[in-house]
């Protein structure tokens, strides 16, 4: 009796350590989620370490933490949306191209001059008189002085040779007061000037070659004739908003091409100068 007994003692007493055993190896492994921190098990209860110091699992103050990371999460991924946010995206260019572009404009406005380019263009309205003047083999008698009146124009900038010179084209209307009577002409003329418009330097040379037509000619003379034009000025860009001035003097000649006849003219002309 005494021998089959100890056995069962013995097992019982073996089984109640290995319980005990495994008790404490499966407290030491229970693993709790945590944000910022661990959870120990006490005898009391989980308690959850965070940055703001230890937090009790299920109380108030638990709660409150959760919620307020949850408001922060959504805070700092909250996606842009409505029409400000779809017209930022769908703009031509990006906002910082825009800004560089406003401070650009500020810079020209606070100088006093528009930005100069080959963007630029101008159109000038004049209106001058010939101050000497000689005709030669034109009308009777063939040679005659200060036959020349006054001279009506506009000119157009077509385009430059960046940062050298521009190409103009120049419309002119020129009356003439011979012995035998009145003369028109119509002078079309393309003009090379330096330096370009853009440099707004305010003086400006050049040259022009083109064609003469007489409007009223005198009987017996060319309808046609080849123009040319030397000339000088200074320009005044912008002096009220667009609107400019500018004053010009030069050469303005002509040989019949169909008859001997030759016109040399000094001339003065002034006007406004209009950019856009």
């Amino acid at each position: 009796m005494n021998s089959a007994r100890i056995p069962r003692e013995f097992a019982k007493s073996a089984l109640i350590l290995a319980t005990s055993a495994l008790g404490i190896l499966g407290l030491g492994l229970v693993g709790v989620e945590s944000v910022h921190g661990q959870v120990f098990q006490d005898g009391m209860g989980a308690v959850e370490v965070t940055d703001q110091g230890a937090v009790t699992p299920g109380s108030a103050a638990e709660r409150n933490m959760r919620r307020n990371r949850r408001e922060r999460v959504r805070r700092d991924f909250k996606p842009e949306v409505g029409r400000q946010a779809a017209a930022k995206y769908m703009s031509p260019q990006r906002p910082d191209n825009r800004d560089e572009d406003d401070n650009a404009s500020s810079r020209s406005e606070s100088s006093g001059r528009t930005p100069a380019g080959t963007t630029d263009r101008y159109l000038a309205l004049h209106f001058g008189s010939y101050v000497s003047d000689n005709s030669y083999r034109w009308g009777t008698p063939e040679n005659q002085e200060n036959v020349g009146r006054w001279n009506v124009g506009v000119t157009y900038r077509l385009g430059e040779w960046v940062n050298s010179m521009d190409l103009l084209m120049r419309f002119d209307v020129s009356r003439f007061a011979m012995a035998e009577g009145g003369v028109t002409k119509f002078s079309f003329l393309p003009i090379i000037t330096f330096p370009d418009a853009s440099s707004r330097f305010p003086l400006y040379f050049g040259a022009g070659v083109g064609l003469g037509v007489f409007g009223t000619q005198l009987k017996g003379e060319s309808s046609l004739a080849l123009d040319y034009q030397l000339l000088a000025g200074a320009r005044f860009f912008n002096l009220w908003d667009m609107t400019g001035l500018f004053v010009e003097g030069g050469v303005k000649n002509h040989v019949h091409i169909f008859s001997d006849g030759q016109f040399n003219g000094t001339y003065i002309t002034a006007g406004l100068l209009f950019t856009f």
